[in-house]
């Protein structure tokens, strides 16, 4: 029998052992948690209520700072119309002392006790309004020290000029001119830069409750995201009234309504003021120096003695000014008081002043110009300054009352909490929502 041979075993291959995979790490759980917390529609709740949180915050702190800013708009706008006033007030004082004091050199010997009264409290008033300045502004500090200066050298010729006038020597009426001179080349242009100066701020700050429009935009803007978001949740959820998430836009919504009406109410004032009681009370204390300027040309034309035409070419072009100053201020013709026609009748009284010097009658020119009774110069003039310094009074404490009545300091505190509370709302409008999702 023929034998078969068998196959040779076949070789068994062994499998390669398995490879084992190693367990996560804890950050690589910790980072897939963190993106699964993110994830899906729970994911997308989170994340819209921290942007609702976020914006609600982000409206509360513009919001209360935006109204600390408009307070301190309307704060630093009533300080400057006072520095405005205290400066014009300076310039008006300056010059009454001028128009006293040459006013009561044209009698010679001793002034009369009313006009040297009315030239030491000119003074003062002036030294008292410089210290109250500084104060005030400290950036008109150096021209403050600068005019106080001037005002001593200027007593100074003043103190002189008195003296030898009292001793009837002609050299005093040097020394007055001197001072008048110095009192319009040196004195006079610091304070009118002084006024400019404040005069700017005033009006910078009189125009800044425009500024208040960023947290109104900024507050409606958050009104928007918050609705957006209560929308899309509405969507998901079918349910249409999140009590949190409408807490937080109602609180919002109270807020920009509080804010819409501060700042309109702050605009509006304040561009009131800056062209109605501001802008008359400027006018007006512009117009009232102007007419004390006429009044001490007039004396300095006498005390030149025929040789004075410089000063009564200046005394017309302080007359235009003060026409055109109370005219710009609504004192003219058919308005009460009627400060134009004051000035006009003044005037009439200088004319004929002038007549008489011109026609050779000096003693009578000065007697005209220095007289206090009824028809005189002085009584004249009197007659104006009281009805325009009860005007200009009135003027300032108009818009100084308006700009009160602006300062609102519990309302950005209101704001600033509104917009935290919305916030915390905003953070917890989405816990039970996600709940529904376990």
């Amino acid at each position: 029998m023929t034998q078969i041979a068998s196959a040779p075993p076949q070789a068994t291959v062994a499998s390669p052992p398995a490879q084992q995979v190693a367990p996560p790490t804890a950050a690589a759980q910790r980072a897939a948690a963190r993106r699964h917390y993110f994830t899906g529609t729970p994911g997308r709740m989170r994340i819209n209520a921290v942007i609702a949180a976020v914006m609600c915050l982000a409206f509360a702190a513009v919001g209360f700072f935006g109204l600390r800013a408009l307070d301190g708009a309307v704060d630093r706008a009533g300080a400057n119309t006072e520095q405005v006033i205290r400066v014009q007030q300076i310039y008006a004082d300056l010059l009454t002392a001028d128009a006293a004091t040459t006013n009561g050199f044209l009698q010679g010997g001793l002034e009369p006790a009313q006009l040297r009264a009315s030239y030491d409290k000119s003074i003062a008033a002036v030294s008292s309004n410089i210290a109250a300045a500084a104060k005030a502004q400290p950036a008109d500090g150096v021209a403050l020290a600068a005019l106080n200066t001037k005002l001593e050298s200027y007593t100074s010729y003043i103190d002189q000029a008195r003296s030898y006038n009292r001793q009837t020597l002609p050299v005093g009426a040097q020394y007055q001119t001197l001072a008048s001179q110095q009192l319009r080349a040196e004195i006079l242009p610091i304070v009118a830069e002084l006024a400019k100066a404040n005069q700017q701020r005033a009006d910078q700050e009189l125009g800044a409750g425009l500024a208040g429009i960023i947290p109104i935009v900024v507050g409606v803007l958050t009104l928007i995201v918050l609705a957006a978001i209560a929308l899309w949740l509405a969507k998901k959820t079918h349910r249409y009234l999140n009590l949190p998430l409408t807490g937080a836009i109602l609180l919002v919504l109270a807020a920009t309504a509080l804010l819409l009406t501060s700042v309109a109410s702050a605009t509006t004032t304040m561009g009131r003021v800056a062209d109605g009681d501001f802008k008359s009370a400027v006018a007006l204390a512009s117009g009232r120096a102007a007419a004390y300027d006429m009044k001490s040309n007039e004396s300095l034309t006498l005390i030149a003695r025929g040789s004075g035409r410089g000063y009564e070419d200046a005394y017309g072009e302080a007359r235009d000014t003060a026409l055109e100053q109370l005219n710009g201020a609504g004192y003219g013709a058919g308005k009460s008081p009627d400060l134009v026609a004051s000035v006009n009748k003044y005037n009439g009284v200088h004319t004929r002043i002038r007549s008489l010097d011109n026609g050779g009658d000096w003693d009578a020119a000065v007697e005209l110009a220095t007289q206090a009774g009824a028809g005189g110069a002085n009584a004249t003039f009197e007659e104006f300054d009281t009805r325009a310094t009860a005007e200009l009074d009135k003027r300032v404490k108009g818009a100084l009352s308006a700009l009160d009545g602006l300062r609102t300091p519990l309302f950005p505190w209101l704001v600033g909490l509104a917009g935290v509370l919305a916030a915390l709302a905003a953070g917890r409008s989405m816990t039970k929502r996600i709940e529904e999702y376990r």
